[in-house]
């Protein structure tokens, strides 16, 4: 994510606003919540902001991602930590657990992917320990032309990154998973016009990598790299983008790199298409897929949270899987029971 990702979008209203009492009952339910900060009783107070983690994995989280060294960044958390529907944290929630356990990860991969057999392996060193998902997580390479004056980029604010990353191999191949997350979030119908002031640099940045041969939207498609501005189609854009030519680069060392987006499927607003592309379709996703270019449209994929992750619970050994339940359960409650087929 950049900087632009952090500010919180307005929020759909009806699944919001579900959402908000949903997690202010579970805080209310939990002797280590206190909360109440601007007065809302959905908000953890900025000092107890941590209570917002699972609890059998907090100070790892908080650890891991304070960690830094010669070689790796500390992560950045986002500036609404402390909201009970963030969803970095709730993103954060869901796949720390797998950082040490590859066998579970492993499966989960292949339940999302609609494969069998793939083999997770390290992604990074943090705090001394092997970790099988990266966070917050951009390429080494700066492929999107994003760095500052010093060639350095932060991870987590102001250069285009993920939310997680997981790699593993599968019939002698290593791929790259891209893992972008959306909880509550909704945009609006038109951008702000501050946002437009910086036109110029994505224009320089993006203008020659966008677009097939040289990047991942198809060539026949009559758009302009303008009409992607508009969130989230910007967003969408600059990680597809990412996986693109993390995947292509003649050196880098994946045979294949897809993003999967995760989102509640009842958060309709988050889906709705707005602004000059939805005449490509109704559905955000779909739209945006429908611009890729054939030969990397499978590197895009949407799935609902629930989809996902309901595998959880019908494996014994996902000790955590009881209390996302409880924190999450609109998450977490599979109501399709099927991976989409398109995904078989």
């Amino acid at each position: 994510m950049n900087k632009e990702d952090m500010i919180p979008d307005k929020p759909s209203a009806h699944f919001a606003k579900q959402q908000y009492r949903q997690q202010e009952q579970f805080f209310a339910s939990c002797d280590d919540a206190v909360t109440g900060y601007r007065g809302q009783a959905v908000r953890l107070m900025p000092e107890n902001w941590a209570a917002n983690l699972h609890p059998d994995y907090r100070q790892r989280i908080v650890d891991s991602f304070s960690y830094s060294d010669e070689h790796t960044q500390s992560i950045g958390w986002h500036t609404h930590v402390n909201h009970g529907a963030s969803s970095q944290v709730c993103c954060v929630n869901f796949l720390f657990p797998f950082v040490d356990r590859p066998d579970v990860l492993g499966r989960w991969i292949d339940h999302v992917l609609g494969i069998d057999g793939a083999q997770p392996e390290v992604i990074e060193r943090r705090n001394g320990e092997d970790h099988y998902v990266a966070f917050e997580w951009f390429p080494e390479t700066d492929y999107l032309n994003e760095a500052g004056k010093d060639g350095k980029r932060n991870r987590g604010s102001n250069s285009t990154s993920v939310d997680a990353a997981v790699r593993y191999r599968i019939g002698g191949e290593l791929h790259l998973l891209l893992i972008e997350w959306k909880y509550t979030e909704s945009y609006p119908s038109k951008r702000d016009p501050r946002s437009m002031s910086g036109d110029a640099t994505r224009k320089s940045r993006y203008h020659n990598i966008w677009q097939r041969p040289h990047g991942p939207i198809r060539a026949d498609v009559d758009v302009r790299l303008e009409d992607f501005f508009l969130e989230p189609w910007y967003q969408l854009l600059r990680q597809q983008m990412t996986a693109y030519h993390a995947e292509t680069d003649p050196l880098s060392e994946y045979d294949r790199v897809a993003l999967l987006h995760i989102s509640p499927k009842e958060n309709s607003a988050l889906k709705r298409a707005r602004g000059e592309l939805s005449r490509f379709g109704d559905e955000v996703f779909e739209a945006f897929g429908s611009m890729i270019d054939p030969a990397f449209r499978d590197r895009f994929i949407s799935l609902d949270t629930s989809t996902a992750f309901a595998c959880l619970e019908r494996w014994s050994d996902v000790e955590w899987a009881q209390w996302l339940r409880v924190r999450y359960p609109i998450l977490t409650s599979d109501r399709t029971n099927q991976i989409p087929v398109e995904l078989r």
